[in-house]
This record gives structure tokens, C-alpha cells and sequence, in this order.
């Protein structure tokens, strides 16, 4: 008996991917879509509820505050997946960059830091606008850099008229 399941303890380990096999896999990870989308997708649309706050609009109830919390997720977790290829023409070309990945990084640490404003359900102005400064100048340094025409390429959000008429994101 202890032999069978010492074997299956063996087994079991060899089933098991070492960490170079899970790294090499990653290397091929390549996005269905590309950086372009899944930056309008994510960033864009998950800034709006950081700038929102920054601005005064701020959550009503535990739905709004639900709105924010994942949008802040999605910003800390977008700084991650832009940082893998998608199928866009120069996403493979950017990923390689070091400033590409450095500001990658910094925007998964400015999701990082709503995340934080979020759990406590913080109603300090000051702070998201803080946290809605740094992602606007993340956003400006990488689009100056990388793709200083059109950013979205064509990809249209939807908040630009809401936000003119000062019509709150978190519904009436």
C-alpha cells in the first residue's frame, strides 16, 4: 500500500508543469484581440469611473461602488495584459520595449492604488483625482511615445456626451 501511494506521489509531481515549461507557455500567450482593443475595452472605459470620482461624481450605493472597484481591477490588471501581444500590426514591437513595459507597470500600479480607494470606498476628492492625474499622464507618456495619431483607432467609447452634460456615471 505505501508503495502505490508513494508512485502516485510521484506521479502526480511529474504531471505537474515546471516553472520553465509555464514561462515558455506564457511566451507564446498572444492576445485574440489587439493592444488597441484591449486598451479601449479596458482602460478607457474603466477610466471613466476613476475621473468620474476625481471629478465629485461619486458612488451612491453598494452597485456604484461595485462599478468602481472593478473598474480599478481592470486598470491594475490592464497594465498586465498590455504588456502580452495581440494581434494588432505593431503590438509584438511594442511589448519588446522597455519603456512599453515601464509604463505598463506603472499603470498596473495606478490600478493598484484605486484599488486601495476602493475597498475602503473612499470619498476623497482629492485622492481619486490624484490617482485620475497619474493615469492621465501614463496614458499621455505612452500615446506620445507609441502612437501619437488617432490612439483608439476608430474604436469609439461612449461617455463623451454623458460627461458634456455633466450626467453622473452612476446613473440617477
Amino acid at each position: 500500500m505505501a508503495i502505490v501511494i508513494a508512485l502516485n506521489g510521484c506521479q502526480q509531481a511529474a504531471d505537474t508543469p515546471s516553472r520553465e515549461t509555464a514561462a515558455a507557455n506564457a511566451d507564446d500567450l498572444t492576445l485574440p484581440v489587439s493592444l488597441n482593443a484591449a486598451m479601449v475595452g479596458m482602460i478607457d472605459h474603466s477610466a471613466d469611473y476613476i475621473f468620474a470620482i476625481g471629478n465629485g461624481d461619486l458612488p451612491r450605493n453598494d452597485n456604484d461602488w461595485h462599478l468602481v472597484s472593478n473598474s480599478a481591477y481592470e486598470i491594475a490588471l490592464g497594465g498586465t495584459v498590455i504588456q502580452i501581444p495581440g494581434t494588432g500590426s505593431f503590438d509584438q514591437q511594442w511589448v519588446e520595449e522597455p519603456e512599453w513595459i515601464r509604463l505598463s507597470q506603472e499603470l498596473t500600479g495606478i490600478g493598484e492604488d484605486a484599488v486601495e480607494l476602493a475597498e475602503i470606498q473612499s470619498t476623497e476628492v482629492e485622492a481619486w483625482r490624484a490617482v485620475g492625474d497619474r493615469l492621465i499622464e501614463n496614458c499621455l507618456a505612452c500615446h506620445q511615445r507609441f502612437k501619437p495619431e488617432i490612439p483608439s483607432d476608430g474604436i469609439l467609447r461612449g461617455s463623451t456626451e454623458r460627461q458634456s452634460r455633466g450626467i453622473s456615471i452612476f446613473g440617477s
